[in-house]
């Protein structure tokens, strides 16, 4: 974990990062060609597991404080909140989402850019249909042990089966609705107004995505924003950066432009409580309902 980054935090207004650990990590590659991450291997076993826990390892050897409550979130005093991507490491054994509650991770992405035994992806052929029937028991684990139910990366039909499956609001936390009339409008990571609909539905949240935005940047990530808040409305839009990959490396590099979010919300109109929505209260109203 760069540390120099976790250092621009306070500096950009920043009270909490939610931080993952890639559970696919050593099997997806970017191809060369589309620039697009994709698999390149099957996992071996426990080495998903191996990938998560050496990530955690690596954020707890930061020192910043980790807010495993949403009353631990503290102005002036940043904290980091713990996420996993893919539910890789699972291999049939759904205890181990007790051994990472238990372990400090709040947030949770069923799939990343492997097709798992949760169900199917956005970015490869589907292979389950949808939702498989251990994804929705690992659905409903996560809600009774307090773990936030993360739909990025899931298929529109996989969003279906989890929106069935839980009881408490879930987030989409990096993607961009789809947008037939722009030049990369038809990205495959951005969403359906269905799939937008069915997130909102669950109470849930979206956050709008810059990482894609490579002709944009900030800017591109503003629009998105209003794009999103057109189509589910503004209690269902947060911040998704997914820093520091893709083009956040050039437009959001580290916390220290957060700010900047906040200031061109305003510029566009909006009020300081529809941007404390945008910029925190959304997200901290799916963890506390989660955590509940």
């Amino acid at each position: 974990m760069d540390t120099t980054v976790l250092a621009t935090m306070a500096p950009g207004g920043m009270a909490a990062a939610v931080v993952s650990a890639i559970a696919d990590l050593p099997m997806i590659r970017r191809n060369p060609q589309t620039k697009r991450l994709e698999k390149v291997r099957d996992p071996i076993p426990g080495e998903s597991l191996q990938a998560v826990d050496d990530y955690l390892a690596s954020f707890e050897a930061t020192g910043l404080r980790v807010a495993r409550e949403p009353h631990e979130i503290l102005a002036g005093d940043p904290a980091l909140v713990l996420a996993v991507e893919g539910c890789d490491f699972l291999e049939g054994n759904l205890d181990r989402l007790d051994l990472l509650e238990r372990r400090g991770v709040r947030s949770m992405q069923l799939t990343h850019y492997l097709v798992n035994e949760t169900g199917d992806i956005q970015t490869a052929p589907p292979v389950h249909g949808g939702l498989t029937a251990f994804g929705a028991d690992a659905v409903r684990r996560m809600n009774r042990v307090g773990i936030v139910v993360d739909v990025a990366h899931c298929s529109e039909d996989t969003v279906k089966g989890v929106v069935a499956a839980t009881t408490r609001p879930i987030l989409c936390t990096h993607a961009n609705l789809k947008e037939p009339t722009h030049p990369d409008g038809d990205h495959p990571r951005y969403i359906s107004l269905d799939y937008a609909h069915m997130v909102a539905g669950t109470g849930g949240v979206i956050g709008a995505w810059v990482a894609v935005l490579w002709k944009e940047g900030l800017a591109g990530l503003i629009r998105h924003m209003f794009r999103l808040i057109d189509a589910v409305g503004i209690d269902h839009v947060g911040i998704g950066t997914d820093l520091p990959a893709g083009a956040a490396r050039e437009a959001m590099p580290d916390f220290s432009r957060h700010h900047e979010i906040a200031e061109a919300l305003r510029r566009h109109g909006m009020t300081e409580d529809e941007v404390t929505k945008v910029c925190a209260s959304n997200w901290l109203r799916v963890f506390r309902a989660v955590r509940a």
